[in-house]
């Protein structure tokens, strides 16, 4: 997206600040360094919620999915399945969480965009994911997003053209379940995006692969980065068709306690300041285990991952800068203005 002089300006504040960008620099030392390419990087997190917690992310300083380049976009996300093998094969586990938190109220505590990987397993008594499904669907919000998200998804393959998308495609057998009891909202031939009958808080929905049932990382990068795209821009539409003060997206893969059929499944979560999903938020506390061998364990596994280019018109991607229309029926916000109100949340859970 373009960036104002005034964005510029903050972001370069923010920069100068950060302490994730000094890590990546050196000048924070010490940093437990697992993986790193020209434009990427992942670090141990110092107050882990699981063994094995990995922080990823671009080493150019961004506060939101929002900021980053196409080129950029498809990179990081790209390399999401290769990464998540990697740490899963070095701590041998059977699944594997992916969280983001953006805004303030969803629990965002740095400036700089990270993706948190969590490997996991049944009996690894990490139960903060296993969230309560009691809400009903909003009526309101489900048509608001019905009419919203689909627009935005057709724009971006009407800016980015991909040859594989022709329409909705199939509906894949082991996705017979959900077809039957959620509403739909978006699907192409690559994911579909249902609003759940019984969700976590109102506004709650979920994105599935509808080229793979189970496992994160065997989605192909082209078809990692199609997916993260869709679940970007239902990001912002949950955000803004929800009036939520931030947003967390939660990806489960394979198996483990909050995740027993295993399934490969995105959960988008509107959040809002003391609502009923205070409890995905872990305490911090340092490990009890040695992080260097942990370290040592998943750096062993990666030296071989690395991103496989694809001609970028292939994948539809979420940064281009465009306008969001159509929500309600006056103008609706667009990215920037999103940006804006999270950076503020963000602020304010500061002072």
């Amino acid at each position: 997206m373009q960036l104002t002089p005034e964005l510029k300006e903050q972001l370069a504040a923010q920069k100068a600040q950060c302490v994730f960008c000094k890590l990546i620099s050196g000048e924070i030392p010490n940093a437990k360094k697992v993986f790193e390419d020209d434009k990427t990087i992942a670090l141990l997190d110092i107050y882990p919620a699981v063994k094995g917690h990995t922080l990823f992310m671009l080493k150019e300083h961004y506060p939101m999915p929002a900021y980053l380049s196409a080129e950029d976009f498809i990179h990081k996300f790209g390399l999401i399945p290769p990464l998540s093998k990697a740490i899963n094969s070095a701590m041998i586990k059977t699944g594997i969480n992916l969280f983001i938190a953006m805004g303030g109220a969803a629990g965002q505590q740095s400036y700089h965009f990270m993706i948190h990987l969590l490997p996991r397993e049944n009996g690894d008594n990490f139960f903060n994911f296993l969230f309560k499904k009691k809400e009903t669907v909003d009526q309101q919000t489900l048509k608001i997003y019905q009419q919203h998200f689909p627009t935005l998804m057709q724009n971006h393959f009407q800016k980015n053209p991909a040859s594989w998308h022709s329409g909705s495609g199939t509906k894949p057998p082991f996705l017979k379940e959900v077809y039957d009891h959620a509403d739909l909202i978006y699907e192409d031939e690559k994911v579909l995006c249902v609003a759940p009958h019984k969700s976590a808080n109102k506004g709650h929905i979920i994105i599935y692969s509808k080229t793979e049932a189970k496992y994160l990382e065997r989605l192909a990068p082209e078809d990692s980065a199609h997916l993260f795209s869709a679940v970007s821009l239902a990001s912002t539409t949950v955000f803004e068709g929800s009036k939520a003060q931030g947003t967390n997206i939660l990806l489960l893969s394979g198996s483990s306690d909050d995740n027993p059929a295993g399934d490969l499944a995105v959960h988008i979560l509107p959040r809002w300041a003391n609502d009923n999903l205070q409890g995905l938020l872990w305490e911090p506390k340092q490990p009890s285990y040695n992080t260097d061998e942990v370290a040592a364990k998943i750096k062993d596994k990666t030296w071989n991952v690395k991103f496989e280019k694809k001609n970028k018109t292939e994948i539809p991607t979420v940064t281009q800068n465009q306008e969001i229309q159509g929500l309600t029926n006056k103008p609706f916000n667009s990215v920037q203005e999103e940006i804006r109100q999270a950076i503020e949340s963000i602020r304010n859970e500061f002072k």
